[in-house]
């Protein structure tokens, strides 16, 4: 069985669609576009792996969101804590 080798054009054709709807276009390559692997996926492959790479961005972007709200909340916490304890 012959596998079809994307070619190098249809890779970056690719990629630039990714980071077209990608909502923090970042100026990386996304899933490691220069790997050799990269070369050797089909196109319902490659499109499989944009979708997988904007979700784990936006899932990443959430994360970091919830991380943040927690630090905040963490920083009153302690701010009252330390009032309550006479220590400004």
């Amino acid at each position: 069985m012959t596998m079809k080798h994307t070619s190098e054009t249809e890779i970056r054709a690719l990629a630039a669609a990714v980071l077209e709807q990608s909502p923090a276009a970042e100026k990386e390559e996304p899933f490691g576009l220069g790997a050799p692997w990269t070369h050797h996926t089909n196109p319902e492959e490659f499109e499989r792996l944009a979708r997988l790479h904007n979700r784990i961005q936006r899932k990443e972007m959430a994360l970091a969101t919830m991380r943040e709200e927690r630090a905040s909340i963490m920083r009153r916490s302690i701010r009252r804590m330390r009032r309550a304890e006479g220590k400004n």
